[in-house]
């Protein structure tokens, strides 16, 4: 009796081994599953920012799928405060259920604005108030801050899953931004070769054309016999002579883009360049020092203001015009060429007036509102409407 209940005292012994050590891989199995999920869920946050595109519209989405499927339930109050220090602009976004009170919308903004150049980049966390914020992402033109509401180190939270997020969050903006940066550079290289070939192909075939135009309709002005011709022959130097002008446009517009010129150097070439091709004298009034459009407005403005500037040349008989751009309080774009030529003349159909419904048309696809009316006391006025509130990052 004694040998058995050895035997099973020594059983029981090894299963109660056996059974802390199973129990001692179940934790490490549990917490290997656990880092797994951590290390999946900061990887989906990091792809979802890369992918964003619109972030006035998908950030906040962002926001809300982070509070939800945070693997653990005290994520503190949070939003990210995107900072736009060249022109003074402040976006902060969240997954809120009440919008910020302004105090804090004001503490945020003149706190976080002026530390957003590239020169005062933080890794350390900033304290305003109650709120812990970070500086996750500087950038040439923006800035992204991280900010805990309210924020208590003694709030039931890990400490070291907050700073893996915060980690998972920088990296995302910074690939981000690489990858913006290798479309970008993309696009250019397409823009260059399309606007190498354009020169070489397109625009020597028109510039021919343009000329044996013009010199056909020359003939037929000189010589009595074609003067039933003389109108189709008017018509036809004169839609090859804009063809060949729009094709140069495309051409200049395309270097302008690719050469990463802002808007207003490119607006001063443009107009230095009709100066020089002229005897009219242009003026620049400019009232916004910092713009920010994005590449997509700036082509499409600089394509109005071209084609305005050109008719002036051709059609105003005018000796001055300006050019004057301006921003409300809302954050309207108000862009006016303003000339004194002898203005627009009721029942007059100009040959290339078709040239109007294309800057119409220009003017549509980044929702800006084009008018054009007489100017006084003598002229014509073109002024362009364009609300920068809708514009791109």
């Amino acid at each position: 009796m004694a040998h058995l209940a050895s035997e099973v005292m020594n059983d029981s012994k090894i299963e109660t081994e056996r059974a802390i050590n199973q129990a001692g891989d179940l934790d490490q199995t549990q917490r290997l599953l656990r880092q797994r999920e951590l290390t999946l869920f900061y990887l989906q946050a990091k792809l979802k920012l890369m992918q964003i595109q619109d972030t006035k519209a998908e950030l906040p989405l962002f926001l809300q799928w982070l509070k939800q499927h945070f693997p653990v339930p005290d994520l503190p109050e949070y939003c990210l405060v995107m900072c736009y220090p060249f022109t003074q602009e402040c976006f902060i976004f969240h997954a809120l259920a009440q919008p910020l009170a302004q105090s804090e919308v004001r503490l945020l903004q003149e706190q976080l604005l002026p530390r957003s150049v590239a020169v005062m980049q933080q890794d350390v966390p900033l304290l305003l108030g109650q709120h812990d914020c970070l500086s996750l992402f500087t950038g040439q033109n923006f800035a992204v801050w991280r900010v805990y509401l309210n924020y208590s180190a003694a709030q039931p939270v890990d400490v070291e899953l907050l700073q893996q997020l915060d980690q998972a969050l920088q990296s995302g903006f910074q690939e981000r931004a690489l990858q913006q940066e290798r479309i970008q550079t993309i696009l250019q290289q397409e823009r260059r070769d399309f606007s190498a070939d354009l020169h070489d192909s397109i625009a020597q075939i028109i510039g021919f054309l343009r000329l044996k135009s013009a010199q056909l309709n020359q003939q037929c002005k000189q010589q009595p016999g074609y003067a039933p011709l003389l109108e189709q022959t008017e018509e036809l130097a004169a839609y090859t002579h804009y063809a060949y002008q729009q094709v140069r446009e495309l051409i200049t517009a395309s270097r302008l883009t690719y050469q990463e010129l802002d808007f207003f150097t490119a607006l001063k070439k443009i107009i230095a360049e009709f100066e020089h091709q002229s005897s009219v004298a242009f003026e620049l009034d400019n009232r916004v020092p910092q713009l920010k459009v994005s590449a997509r407005q700036s082509v499409q403005l600089l394509y109005i203001i071209r084609e305005s500037l050109s008719n002036v040349v051709r059609h105003a008989h005018a000796s001055t015009a300006v050019i004057s751009v301006k921003r409300n309080f809302t954050q309207q774009l108000h862009i006016q060429i303003a000339d004194n030529g002898r203005g627009i003349q009721a029942g007059r159909k100009r040959p290339d007036s078709f040239g109007l419904e294309i800057m119409q048309e220009r003017a549509e696809r980044i929702g800006a509102v084009l008018s054009i009316r007489p100017n006084q006391p003598c002229g014509t006025c073109v002024e362009l409407i364009l609300d920068l509130n809708t514009g791109g990052e």
